[in-house]
């Protein structure tokens, strides 16, 4: 798409500790999708019952301040319909969406979330009243690697492991198969696998053998031929003495890459055997 992003001023304000504190709006897009006005839910009687009017405003949601024209919002709320038959249900949408949001919004007033540049083209300004779930996860992302690089390892586990809890809940579940949503979910599957990869680093690095294995198996019911996840199961059995453990775990591991993947073992987990081996 042809959209820009505007500055950090039409961005979606973030908030510290998960919570909407100071702003009238409240958007979730983990797990079912739910949306506050001054901690009140707007139900579906209100307008967001339409597809259209929902699909809209998640996209708004999330990515605020970009630019996009009215052809290519109609394209991505109507994909199998001619392009000529959606300028009016753009404007119908747009209408429920303005007034969704703002009911009190008089005849012809510019709203003050969905806004046009009478050129054609839309874009969604937070106006720094919108807390949104999205971006309390770009937040943590970022405080977690930022208290990593600083060696602050608990403040790290604890960001990351808020972080899953989002994750968990799953992105726009309503939305799976809707290629409006590709590239957001996308990029929150590739964060969610760094966010376990480095967890599970970290969980190994203090001991905490428990949480590590409950990682390393959630990442193996995805991903069976994950090394980062088998190598971790044999380095807990490791670390609790398990040498036996360790070394049937790896060794299984090892066995299914070269017989189903035809591929041998890595350095890392060729050094893993070499220390079992002494271990034993």
């Amino acid at each position: 798409m042809s959209g820009q992003r505007e500055g950090a001023q039409h961005g979606v304000r973030r908030e510290a500790a998960g919570e909407a504190v100071g702003h009238r709006f409240e958007a979730r897009l983990f797990g079912p999708f739910q949306i506050r006005r001054d901690g009140e839910p707007l139900d579906d009687a209100a307008g967001l019952g339409r597809t259209s009017a929902r699909t809209l405003l998640k996209w708004f949601l999330l990515n605020p301040g970009v630019r996009i024209e009215s052809q290519e919002l109609g394209e991505l709320l109507w994909p199998d319909r001619r392009t000529r038959s959606n300028p009016n249900r753009l404007h119908v949408t747009l209408h429920y969406l303005r007034y969704l949001l703002e009911p009190t919004l008089a005849a012809r007033q510019p709203s003050t979330f969905v806004r046009f540049d009478g050129k054609g083209r839309y874009w969604f300004d937070g106006a720094d009243c919108w807390w949104t779930d999205v971006a309390e996860v770009e937040r943590l992302f970022a405080e977690s690697k930022s208290a990593e690089a600083n060696g602050d390892v608990e403040t790290a586990i604890t960001s990351y492991e808020a972080l899953l809890d989002y994750y968990d809940k799953t992105f726009l579940p309503e939305n799976l198969f809707d290629e409006a949503f590709d590239s957001s979910r996308t990029a929150h599957d590739v964060a969610r696998r760094g966010t376990e990869s480095r967890l599970l680093r970290l969980y190994l690095v203090r001991g905490l053998t428990h949480k590590a294995l409950q990682i390393a198996l959630s990442v193996l019911e995805r991903d069976p031929y994950s090394e980062e996840a088998s190598t971790a199961i044999a380095e807990v059995n490791l670390l609790q003495g398990n040498v036996l453990g360790a070394r049937t775990q790896l060794a299984g591991y090892l066995d299914t890459i070269h017989r189903e993947l035809g591929i041998g073992p890595s350095r890392t987990a060729l050094q893993l055997w070499e220390r079992i081996e002494r271990a034993g």
